[in-house]
Parts: structure tokens; sequence; C-alpha cells
């Protein structure tokens, strides 16, 4: 008998029959549920589907933020939102949409697998040859366990587990299950990923784009080993970890998982760190699994809009939003390229212990070159009142601010200068919109300078304030809008992209770099800090950034820079987060004062046009896992509510 589920949404799909990215616009619930499965067009839509449950993701909902990576940055140690979200202002409860969106889009993913298992695990299943049967059946597999792994992490942490479905159901309404320990959801995943590995039909690495592969299933294994075999233990009282279970013979078995993703064709992409995050090379050989994204309206990434600045557009001139930044923590971190750690006071004496608004005075602009003034008149009175409030504003240089301010972004990691626009750093080839409404589709250089002069800061209501390319950075909002650091990584650069709502690149959910990275954790863990160095060097001394080898004097210090390297790594990627989360160190990087800085702290004291509300960890509910949504709870009363949280 065949069965078949009901999809929970219309989510549009990603189709994989051909070598370049497709997209296939039929609805995984507009097949009429009888036919699903039944010859090689509808089943090839059906795994489609599958994939598809991976887009939609929000934080402020679909309207405004979405896919995988994005606002999961936000809510890292690496991001800062622009925009209160509940979740960090400490006032989400357990019916918070975040909860309720990703319990529903996870589950979504767990039952259309099960449809998928269910119809392709008998031969004839899936009116395809048996070949392709098997292949496609290995990566159903695949996504419940990366489902699964990703609910198991968020909300079945401390043993708490989630309710565990193999089986199809009919409806949303047969979904009464009760939760699995942790152990048993994590039993099943292993499974799953076992079952792909040994699937002889199953390929080490695919030539089409964001299909699952048996590196990505010995990486994903890999990684549920880990998280298995390393249980920081988390006290939500103190607030920080209180010990360390280590289990090294699940830590032995994540690194034998590690160590066989080379042999299935991944390695380092060696042609440049910021080329790597390119359209062009985002089926390069580091790139193991990914989120699929095309240039049409609806199919493509966020990241030019909410990741980009105003000056960040597309081909019809429209423009981005800035709605998510880096944190300066995250800039801080960046060594010099000598593998010294950065230090503010080394480079501008008694920064870090002047007052946060003070230190607006070191942002400024210059005013004068040769001892001659070098602004308009309107601008030298807006820097002037800039400066008359400030109690440090006898430490302002006319000429030599700049000068000074930029000796900090001199000699950095060159990952620093792939993923960061900094004030009056490098340049960033942007677009305006105004000559791009009149055709002129020339890219615009930029420079990031503070005040700007112009409240919709175009080409030409700069050029009246008297200057000249490279023009002012635009920022969101108003002159007086949010000055904080800016992503560069993943944001095209002029007219690159076709629409700034559809970013093409792809995201990366898991590449060889973070592979080696958690890899190096579990043998520092095991207590082989040597090999846990030359994983780490590996990604630190590739080609294009060629960082200082690491040695490690003891676990402590390996695990502290093993972390940091991951946070420098994969920034703008989404995985911060869920990492903080494992570590038990998000209270203390995202919601505490980390390296000098409050949460939700700025690059200094610049006005937002709508605001950053709080960051701070909530007094009632135990942020540390993500509550069963009460929503759920009502639906399905076997749902146990979850420790910690009010209800």
């Amino acid at each position: 008998m065949k069965k078949t589920i009901c999809s929970l949404s219309l989510i549009a799909l990603l189709a994989l029959q051909a070598c370049t990215k497709i997209l296939d616009t039929s609805p995984y619930n507009s097949v009429a549920s009888n036919n699903m499965w039944t010859n090689s067009s509808l089943t090839n839509q059906g795994v489609a589907g599958i994939y598809a449950a991976m887009r939609g993701w929000g934080v402020y909902g679909a309207a405004s933020y979405g896919l995988n990576v994005i606002p999961f940055e936000c809510l890292g140690m690496t991001g800062e939102a622009y925009r209160s979200i509940p979740y960090l202002s400490g006032t989400a409860g357990s019916g918070d949409q975040l909860f309720s969106t990703m319990w529903r889009t996870l589950f979504e993913g767990v039952h259309r697998a099960n449809d998928g298992i269910f119809n392709l695990s008998q031969p004839g299943g899936g009116g395809v040859d048996d070949e392709t049967r098997t292949r496609l059946l290995a990566e159903c597999k695949f996504l419940r366990a990366y489902y699964y792994m990703r609910l198991n992490e968020l909300y079945g942490r401390y043993g708490t587990g989630v309710p565990l479905y193999t089986e199809p159901l009919a409806s949303v309404q047969d979904a009464t299950k009760t939760q699995s320990s942790e152990v048993e959801v994590w039993a099943q995943i292993v499974q799953d990923l076992t079952d792909c590995i040994n699937e002889p039909n199953f390929p080490n690495r695919y030539k089409e784009k964001g299909r699952a592969s048996k590196g990505a299933a010995y990486a994903l294994r890999g990684r549920a080993y880990l998280m298995q075999g390393l249980k920081y233990n988390y006290n939500n009282t103190s607030g920080l970890v209180q010990s360390t279970t280590v289990d090294k013979a699940l830590l032995q078995k994540a690194a034998e998982d590690f160590s066989k993703v080379q042999a299935c064709g991944y390695d380092l992409f060696q042609g440049g760190y910021a080329q790597l995050f390119t359209e062009a090379n985002e089926s390069s050989v580091e790139m193991i699994f990914s989120v699929q994204n095309i240039s049409k309206p609806g199919y493509g990434s966020r990241m030019q809009l909410m990741a980009g600045t105003r000056s960040a557009g597309d081909k019809t001139g429209s423009t981005g939003f800035s709605q998510y930044a880096a944190s300066p923590a995250i800039v801080d971190l960046y060594e010099f390229k000598d593998g010294r750690a950065f230090n503010w006071d080394d480079v501008i004496p008694g920064y870090m212990s002047t007052a946060e608004a003070g230190r607006l005075v070191y942002f400024l602009r210059d005013k004068e070159a040769n001892g001659q003034p070098i602004v308009s008149t309107a601008m030298n009175t807006l820097i002037n009142n800039k400066l008359n409030p400030l109690a440090t504003k006898d430490r302002y240089l006319p000429e030599g601010n700049v000068a000074r301010l930029k000796a900090a972004w001199t000699n950095r990691d060159p990952r620093f200068y792939a993923s960061l626009i900094v004030p009056y750093g490098d340049q960033y080839l942007g677009i305006d919109a105004n000559m791009a409404s009149q055709g002129n589709t020339t890219p615009i250089p930029y420079v990031y300078r503070w005040p700007v002069g112009a409240t919709n800061q175009s080409v030409a209501a700069q050029t009246t304030m008297g200057i000249s390319s490279p023009y002012d950075l635009r920022q969101d909002g108003t002159a007086e809008a949010e000055f904080a650091y800016r992503h560069r990584k993943f944001v095209m650069q002029g007219y690159g992209a076709e629409y700034i709502n559809d970013n093409p690149i792809d995201e990366p959910v898991l590449r060889y770099a973070y592979v080696l990275l958690m890899w190096a954790e579990a043998l520092a863990q095991s207590d082989d800090l040597a090999g846990a160095a030359q994983k780490v060097n590996l990604v630190r001394g590739r080609t294009s950034v060629q960082m200082p080898a690491y040695t490690f004097t003891n676990k402590e210090d390996a695990i502290d820079k093993i972390r940091n390297e991951s946070r420098r790594e994969l920034i703008n990627e989404g995985v911060n987060f869920y990492e903080e989360l494992r570590w038990g160190t998000l209270r203390q990087t995202k919601y505490s004062r980390y390296m000098g800085y409050n949460p939700a702290a700025h690059t200094c004291i610049g006005t937002q046009s709508n605001g950053n509300g709080t960051v701070k960890w909530s007094t009632t509910n135990d942020y540390s896992i993500f509550p069963v949504p009460s929503d759920e709870i009502e639906r399905n009363p076997n749902l146990k509510k979850t420790p910690g949280w009010i209800y």
C-alpha cells in the first residue's frame, strides 16, 4: 500500500535533474497524492520537495528574514540584528514565532523525507530504475538525518529528545507521538547516515550542485558523533559550562568519519578565500553541501538584501537594507598577519577604557589635509555637531583622524578584508539607484566614512556636499543611520546581482574547512593536541590565508584557539549560533559583556533609524534550549513541556 504525506505548507522546490541549478515551480502538494512517486518526473519532484524544506526559516518571519543562514547569523556571537528579536531581548516565550516556525519547518522536512523513504524502499518504487531508486533513497535518508540533527540540537538537548517519526503520516493530525529520548534520536540519525554511506549507488561527490553525497554523509555523521562524544555541561543558573563529559570512543568515530571526507573528493579551495563565496565557485571542492539559489524571484538568497548596504544593489537599481551586521567582537578577533592578537589599545592607547559614547571621536572623517580644509562648510558643521557633545572631543585630529583609525585595519588576517567592510577601509564597488534608473549602470566606488552629508546619499547628493569618487558608502535609513561594521562576504559588487532579493550565490551548510575545525575539536578533546593543531593549520595555512601556524600549549589553549578560528573562518554562514549553543558559550559571547563590548554594541555611538533593541538573557526561561512550541503542546497533548520554560 502506498502512503503519501500531505504537505504542511507551499514551498518552492529545488529540482535536481540537471548539472545546473533549476528550480521546479510546482509546490510539493500540488501533485495529487495518488500520483506522487509514480514516475521519474514526479519522483524527482518529490525528492526536490524534501530539499526545499531547507528554505524559508525565519527570525522575523518570511516577509523580512528568510533562508537557512541569515537569521541564525544574527543570533550568534559573530552577527548583530538590526531590529529587536524577542529571543535576543529576553522576551521570547514558548509561543514565540521563532520556535514554532523552526519546529514546523524541520518536521515538514522529516515528514517529506519519510514519504520518500517509504515509497523508494521497495524495488520498483518511484517508477525509476533500481540504481536511481537507491541513490534517491540515500538522499532522502541524508535529509531526514539533517532535519533531525537540527531538531535534536535545538529542542532535544539535555536528554529531552524530540518525537521520532520514521513512517509517513496521512495528515498532520496523526503526529501525536511524545518525545523519544535524545539518545534514540541520535541513534536514528547515525543509522540513516550509515545507510547512506553503505549504499553503493550513492556517489562520493555529485557533479550536480546541491545534492547530498557520501562525503556529506561522512561529515554529518562525524558531527553527530562529535555532539554525542562531547557534552559541555552548561548550568543556566551560573551561565557557565561547569564540566565537560568526553567519550573518547565516540570522538574517535567522529575523527574517522571526518578523515573519510577528503577521499570522497572534497578539500580546501585554494583559489582565494574571497573567491570561494562567489557564484563561480559555489560548487568547488570545498563545498560539501549547500542551500541552492538562483537569480529568480522567490528562488534566491536574501543575503544581498539583508547583509549589504544601501550601496549594494541589483540591475533594477533596488538597494540593500543593512538589516544585520558583523559584531565588534568578531572584528576584533581577527589577528594581525603575523599572528599577534589584535588589541585596540595597541593602536589607539586608552581606546577600550574610553566610554563607548566617547569612542565616536576616533571614527569621524578628517577636516583638513596639509593644513587646508578638505570638506565643505556643511560637512564641517556636521563634524562639529558630532564633536561638541563629546567629553573626548579634544582627541579629534582634524588632519590624521582617519590615518589613526586605519592603523587598526592594517596587516590583518586576509579573511578580515574578504569578510568585512570597515570605516575608511577597502573600497566597495556598489551601485547608485538614481543613476541606474536613468540607464547608467557603471559601478560606483564607495568608502565607509562618517558622518555622511546627504539623507539619500546618492552620488548627485554627495557631489553637492563636495564629495567626489570614491563616494560615501550608504547606510540604512537616513544620514544618521546605524553606524556598524558591514558584511562583505556573499555580497555581490556592482550590478552583479539581477535581483536584490534573490542573490544567486549558494549558502554553504557543510564545507571542508568546517569539517577540519570540528575534526580538530574532536582531537583536542581526545588529548591529541598535535593532531588538532595540524587540522587547524590546514585552514590557516591555505594559499589565500597563510596565517602563522598554531601550537597548543594545553587543552584549554587548543579549545580557545579552535573556537576562535571557527568564528573567523565561518562568519556569515549561519554556523556560529549552533556552535555557541553547543559549546555552552552563547550567554557569555552574545548576552554578556564580551571582549570589552556590551551586548549589541556597535562600532561607535552612531544612531539607528529604528533602533537595535536590547540583548538580554531571559530571567524566566532557559534560552540554552529551544522549547517545544506552546501551540504544538496544545495540538498534541502527548508532548512534554520543555523543562526550564514557562507555558
